[in-house]
């Protein structure tokens, strides 16, 4: 398997091919003309079966599809009113984006970023594979991969879930050097995945582009306000994926919410000690919530002010692309004003999720390749809760659902020898009997 230059296999998972079958399709993810002189089919689509596994298919197969991706591909067609973009490339590679890895303490502003995920290809080919791994890019070409293919990002039906109508949205990565690009090879066609048991009756991924593009502008920011870098990015105002959990998150680490103001709380004693922390309390602001279309918008701005963007290999990308003919539809951005009163965090919050075996590896190795430096930030393609090192002990608003704290350990007194068993048909003694038997 020829890979992409930019990607490393995971040393210890062998590769296993890829059948795709229209048949197996449950969701449609893209579509796109390919000018190669290697095939004959022109039109193309991608989609994911039950288990999230990719199958590439020709479009003249669409009769094969089940009927609930047939009724998505065709709303897309309708709802987007454009024809599929082409692609000039000699081959193609799909990458899922599982978890992003922003590594801290970077040097400049353009670093780089660890996509986890697996990637398949090469299409055409006679026998593509799929291998998990780790594709290396730049901050930039996540930031322009995302906002060049919201034209082009897939259109679902609206669902009860959705405030907006849902979308899928695809990013063109380099994976190579510009001079290889240049020749149609070294294409990555990668969307951030969604686990099968979050879909809901579709494969949107709004929710994750939107978390992806706020941790790479927030390190952007970071970095910009440390370093002296250029104003629009170190001024711009970003806005929260999930303003629930933002609460949630401040709330695990002390603060109280009071609107859309946090207010650290030391839990001191004492009426003037706490009047005296409430005059010179610490206080956050809460941002704004924001949908994927916003956080596009401030992506395309934090482009305009990179120093050095575009680079040679965002041009050859670029060049390899060719709009498809009408007017894209695109959703103006959504920015959620704060709400009066709190909102309360999703019901049931799931533990933190692990990333697998494979993932962990590069995760440690990269660890003890820098002991020294500050821990990454990590975008999951599962919302994460914030850390147990964060967590003071159980917060209030976990009492909404029925949280109660953990009994108090037994004390010295009512840790006695257990009783010998009692005969049979003889009721159980209740245990605060023993405290008179002294």
């Amino acid at each position: 398997m020829n890979l992409p230059r930019y990607f490393i296999p995971h040393a210890a998972t062998p590769p296993e091919p890829v059948q795709s079958d229209a048949s197996e399709i449950a969701h449609v993810v893209d579509a796109f003309r390919l000018d190669s002189n290697h095939v004959l089919e022109p039109e193309w689509l991608v989609g994911l079966d039950a288990l999230g596994g990719l199958h590439v298919v020709p479009a003249s197969e669409r009769g094969l599809l089940p009927a609930a991706a047939r009724a998505q591909l065709t709303h897309h067609e309708v709802a987007s009113g454009r024809t599929p973009r082409h692609i000039a490339a000699s081959e193609l590679f799909f990458f899922s984006i599982e978890l992003v890895e922003h590594p801290a303490d970077a040097e400049g502003f353009n670093d780089p970023v660890y996509l986890y995920g697996h990637l398949s290809g090469p299409w055409p080919g006679t026998s593509p594979q799929r291998v998990p791994g780790q594709l290396t890019v730049t901050r930039g070409d996540m930031l322009a991969g995302l906002t060049h293919g919201a034209a082009d990002a897939f259109h679902y039906a609206q669902t009860p879930e959705s405030a907006t109508a849902p979308r899928g949205y695809v990013a063109l990565l380099p994976g190579d050097r510009p001079d290889v690009i240049a020749q149609g090879q070294g294409l990555v066609l990668a969307w951030p995945s969604v686990p099968p048991e979050l879909q809901m009756g579709n494969a949107s991924n709004g929710p994750m582009v939107a978390r992806m593009l706020h941790d790479v502008l927030t390190q952007l920011q970071e970095d910009a306000g440390a370093n002296r870098g250029p104003e629009a990015l170190a001024r711009m105002e970003l806005p929260v994926p999930s303003r629930a959990m933002a609460i949630a998150e401040l709330e695990l680490r002390g603060y109280e919410v009071k609107g859309d103001v946090a207010i650290l709380r030391r839990q001191h004693p004492g009426l003037l000690t706490r009047m005296a922390e409430w005059l010179r309390a610490e206080k956050v602001k809460i941002p704004p919530e924001a949908s994927a279309p916003a956080f596009l918008e401030l992506a395309r701005q934090a482009l305009a002010a990179l120093p050095g963007w575009p680079t040679e290999a965002e041009r050859a990308l670029r060049s390899r692309v060719r709009a498809g003919g009408g007017t894209p539809v695109v959703s103006a951005p959504r920015v959620t004003s704060p709400a009066p009163q709190r909102p309360l965090p999703p019901r049931a919050p799931p533990k933190p999720p692990r990333p697998s075996d494979w993932m962990q590896d590069f995760l440690n190795a990269h660890a003890a390749a820098h002991p020294e430096a500050a821990k990454p930030r990590l975008t999951r393609a599962k919302p994460s809760a914030p850390p147990p090192s964060a967590r003071p002990g159980t917060p209030s608003w976990m009492e909404d659902f029925g949280a109660r704290p953990r009994p108090a350990a037994p004390s010295a007194k009512t840790q006695r020898e257990p009783s010998p068993p009692s005969a049979p048909g003889a009721a159980k003694k209740p245990d605060w009997m023993s405290d008179f038997e002294d």
